[in-house]
């Protein structure tokens, strides 16, 4: 994998169409596991937005870029990952499930950390393989 294919991976509108679904999805079932009920949930492109920039990837898009592009971004990367099985839905799952607790769910701040530590596993996956 080189710079110029993550910065590929980054933009791909697919990826990131297929990521937001997926990404939801992952979240909810860690919202329900984390507070013991089945729970739907949404993550905000803020919060992956500031994520990604917290994991050193803002660099790798282009001028400015706003929250949408952003957040487009990571989950372009955590589709990319899940899809070529560098991570495993469990994975994503554990990850904020141990990032996470009931009383910081709708924290901006404990959910950025959260999806901080996603995005930074998923690099380390993809750079593995």
């Amino acid at each position: 994998m080189f710079i110029n294919d993550l910065h590929d991976i980054l933009v791909d509108d697919d990826l990131a169409s297929f990521g937001d679904s997926l990404i939801n999805f992952v979240y909810s079932i860690a919202l329900s596991v984390v507070g013991g009920r089945f729970r739907g949930g949404r993550v905000k492109n803020r919060v992956l937005a500031e994520a990604l920039c917290r994991c050193g990837l803002r660099g790798l898009l282009e001028g400015r870029v706003d929250v949408h592009v952003k957040g487009d971004a990571a989950e372009a990367l955590i589709a990319y990952a899940w899809l070529s099985g560098r991570v495993s839905l469990n994975e994503l799952v554990d990850i904020l499930v141990g990032n996470i607790s009931a009383d910081s769910i709708g924290n901006f701040d404990c959910e950025v950390k959260a999806f901080s530590a996603l995005l930074k596993h998923v690099l380390v996956r993809i750079f593995e393989g």
